[in-house]
């Protein structure tokens, strides 16, 4: 059941801010708002998350054509994509269901198959098995379920055949079904005033029509059907295994810009078509390019990608995830060494912000705990500002810079020469950062504890800083000059030593 924006019910006045739409309209699903508001490309603004059940919610992403490896591109997209889910799940109570598609047969494989004179499921059996290590290497949680085309030929078929019998479809002498485009008024809904279509030839009635089923080549892998014999057009796959799967609605779905149009607009046809529906996707959530400073985005055909595993040489996975959270998720993310930079010093302030914290949590002073209402009333405005941060279209970037200038204003507290201890609300503030994060998909792991022990680096860390607090005393040049050589060398040994008057920690570093 849906309902046409902007008309409103169920406490809604706050939303008749939203726009009016010309022609195509984004329809509210009824049921029950959950207070999210995400940007819809059919509405063109944000308009409010309403699910039929309040606690399920179905989402599915496009996934991998693997004929080649992943890049940082994808990573990007997927690491996003990563981050929006456990928003939903871990600060929304949600219970996602999520499933992603795999396109094991297209063009693209089968030529990397005549190419290498490899069968073309071994190719992508290769690449689908790298594909999740990679997502793995990244954190990036493994959907619930996984269909591949090549094991739904059967559901493709009944889909496309239920396509023509309506009137929506036609097949071509060459084995070959496209959809009329001409019969669906609502062509162009997510991506309006397209100007060009696929490739033209003779068989087709209008310029906008687009294959759902492609006749059979003596080179190519081909099934049989009741209309003659081909393979799954790239378009109908993701409609056929979603519509299984879910039935005739589903409440997100997730890819990159680059598949808004024509991916996503053909999907949404054809899926209205076979389902006799207004709308069948209700969010379509859609992630900016990852761009290579100087160039438009990071493709292959540009040649100027970047493995997964290279990444993972330079930068730690949570470094890129940082990275990720600082921008938003539906505009382009610069790859540079400086971006990277930025994001790796503001992970490590978090980490620096949490060791300090049980420093100072369990120091020798002899004076007895307090409570501060402020720090308290900071921490609850934090928690409440993000939690609003979140509910608009999953602003993380603001989240990150709120809950950065928390810490600060606490470790202001915990730095200044004071009888006043609150170990309470400090710790409190330090459990609130880290589940914060880890929800994210943070791991703020320490990934080389098991090369060198903890209480020995404490050990030196400490020595040092007595020595060094001794040499300011003292105004010793050359002492002072031998603690920054340690400082030094435990850097590049990936160790990083934050000084400070009273004590001093340290991080590891990727």
């Amino acid at each position: 059941m849906f309902k046409i924006l902007p008309v409103f019910s169920r406490n809604l006045s706050h939303v008749c801010s939203l726009k009016p739409y010309k022609e195509t309209k984004w329809l509210m699903p009824y049921g029950n708002p959950t207070g999210i508001y995400v940007y819809n490309c059919v509405a063109d603004q944000k308009v409010p998350v309403i699910l039929s059940d309040p606690h399920i919610a179905t989402w599915y992403s496009c996934g991998p054509t693997v004929y080649d490896s992943a890049h940082i591109g994808h990573a990007s997209c997927y690491v996003k994509l990563d981050i929006i889910q456990r928003i939903l799940k871990s600060f929304f109570n949600m219970k996602l269901v999520t499933a992603m598609g795999v396109t094991d047969i297209d063009d693209k494989i089968i030529k990397k198959g005549n190419d290498t004179k490899t069968d073309f499921k071994t190719v992508a059996k290769k690449f689908e098995h790298e594909f999740w290590l990679d997502m793995a290497s990244l954190n990036i949680e493994k959907p619930l379920i996984i269909t591949r085309v090549s094991e739904h030929i059967s559901s493709i078929e009944g889909f496309i055949k239920k396509i023509i019998d309506s009137g929506m479809a036609y097949v071509t002498p060459d084995g070959s079904v496209y959809f009329d485009t001409s019969k669906y008024p609502s062509y162009g809904k997510l991506q309006r005033m397209q100007e060009s279509g696929e490739p033209s030839n003779d068989y087709k009635r209008n310029k906008m029509d687009f294959a759902i089923w492609k006749g059979h080549k003596p080179s190519e892998p081909s099934w049989p059907v009741s209309w003659g014999e081909g393979r799954p057009g790239w378009h109908i796959e993701c409609s056929a295994m979603v519509s299984k799967i879910f039935g005739s609605q589903i409440d997100f779905h997730a890819g990159g810009i680059d598949l808004q149009f024509p991916h996503h607009e053909n999907e949404e046809a054809q899926s209205c078509a076979y389902h006799n529906s207004q709308q069948w996707a209700n969010y379509w959530i859609h992630v900016g390019h990852l761009h290579v400073k100087g160039d438009s985005k990071m493709s292959k055909s540009l040649k100027n990608t970047i493995s997964i595993p290279h990444l993972l040489e330079k930068y730690s996975a949570d470094t890129f995830r940082m990275a990720c959270l600082m921008s938003n998720y539906r505009y382009p993310l610069e790859y540079s060494d400086e971006v990277m930079k930025t994001a790796e010093e503001t992970l490590k302030k978090f980490k620096f912000f949490l060791k300090d914290v049980l420093v100072y949590v369990n120091n020798n002073a002899t004076q007895s705990g307090e409570y501060r209402d402020k720090l308290l009333d900071d921490l609850q405005k934090a928690e409440d500002a993000n939690l609003e941060f979140l509910k608009s279209d999953f602003d993380t970037a603001s989240c990150i810079n709120n809950v950065l200038s928390l810490i600060s204003s606490t470790n202001k507290i915990m730095k200044m020469h004071s009888t006043e201890y609150y170990p309470v609300p400090i710790i409190l503030i330090a459990e609130y950062v880290t589940s914060f994060l880890t929800k994210f998909g943070l791991t703020l792991n320490e990934t080389a504890q098991n090369e060198v022990s903890n209480s020995l680096i404490d050990t030196l860390v400490e020595f040092r800083h007595v020595v060094r607090q001794n040499a300011l005393a003292k105004k010793d040049k050359e002492l002072l000059s031998a603690c920054d050589m340690v400082r030094d060398k435990m850097k590049s040994s990936k160790i990083q030593i934050n000084d400070s008057s009273k004590t001093a920690s340290w991080v590891f570093t990727k």
